[in-house]
């Protein structure tokens, strides 16, 4: 009998349509608006629309313990529509998420060697625009507002500033035209010139001795020279370039001197030659000059008048008496 009696309780819970920890007590455990109150501790709760998270922590349906995905599921949905933004709001908030990241992938793969001015031109004109659109909207409800200045953190704001300042340190403006859309005729111009250069130098790396005599630092030495008088006439019509152009000089200029040991003789070697050995004999001019001088205009002594034979004396003394 008692077999048997264990069956048919098992067989009613079946049928009452429930687990038994769960749904034996789900007339007791309902949090439906009707009969509001605290579930009973370490059961879960269960509504008409799904379950709701486990171990609800106060009477009124507060926000339970984020210990599942159906926590997450139940917060969303519960009293969202208080806190969410306007569709349009949403649409441009997801668009400059969007922008965002993709100019941080730019950056990221173009950081080592940089040409983040180069290659990442379209990313930073869509943040942009994606940043004018919140900030310049202009609705029933204000995006810029709620975007921009509603919280302490001002995540939009402050992303957009950070991404920004990373174009502007770059100095990106001086590797571009005037409308800042692709890069200047200067820097296409360089960029050939040191992918003739790279070319060289991946040509003849392959020799083991590297020297100035070696077969890269001749055959490459034009293209290096070259690029070089290119570089230093960017420099002298721009003070402050762009970090793609100095960061690949850098490094090309490490490979010639340093990785493959050549030389350049400078253009200006004889003039300085010239005139430092004249302010090195400079001062022995002086004296010598000085010494010369001197000898030219030495005093000559004058010799004095003989005086007179004293008896003529006494004769002029008389016949003046």
């Amino acid at each position: 009998m008692s077999g048997a009696g264990f069956l048919g309780a098992i067989l009613l819970c079946l049928l009452s349509g429930g687990p038994l920890g769960g749904a034996a007590f789900r007339s007791s455990d309902d949090l439906s608006p009707e009969r509001p109150g605290p579930p009973p501790l370490g059961r879960d709760v269960y509504r008409a629309d799904g379950p709701l998270p486990r171990r609800v922590r106060e009477a009124g349906g507060g926000p339970p313990d984020w210990d599942s995905a159906a926590a997450a599921a139940w917060w969303m949905t519960s009293g969202a529509d208080r806190l969410d933004l306007s569709e349009s709001c949403r649409q441009l908030l997801r668009g400059f998420a969007r922008s965002g990241a993709a100019l941080i992938g730019c950056v990221a793969r173009n950081a080592r060697p940089v040409r983040v001015c180069e290659e990442c031109i379209p990313q930073f004109h869509s943040l942009g625009e994606a940043f004018s659109n919140i900030s310049e909207n202009s609705g029933n409800i204000s995006c810029s507002k709620q975007l921009l200045s509603s919280d302490r953190l001002q995540i939009v704001l402050n992303m957009y500033n950070y991404l920004h300042s990373i174009w502007t340190d770059s100095v990106c403006d001086a590797c571009l035209n005037s409308n800042g859309t692709a890069p200047s005729v200067d820097t296409v111009i360089f960029r050939k010139m040191l992918n003739d250069s790279l070319n060289c130098f991946d040509r003849y790396s392959k020799y083991p001795d590297h020297g100035n005599r070696s077969d890269l630092c001749i055959k490459c030495k034009t293209s290096y020279n070259n690029l070089t008088k290119w570089y230093n006439k960017m420099a002298d019509t721009q003070p402050i370039m762009c970090i793609d152009i100095v960061d690949a000089m850098n490094l090309t200029r490490q490979l010639w001197s340093k990785t493959y040991n050549c030389t350049v003789p400078c253009s200006d070697t004889v003039p300085v030659i010239a005139v430092s050995t004249f302010l090195l004999f400079l001062p022995v001019i002086f004296y010598l000059s000085t010494y010369l001088h001197s000898e030219q205009k030495k005093m000559k002594l004058m010799e004095p008048k003989r005086l007179k034979p004293c008896s003529s004396a006494a004769h002029i003394e008389d016949r003046s008496s």
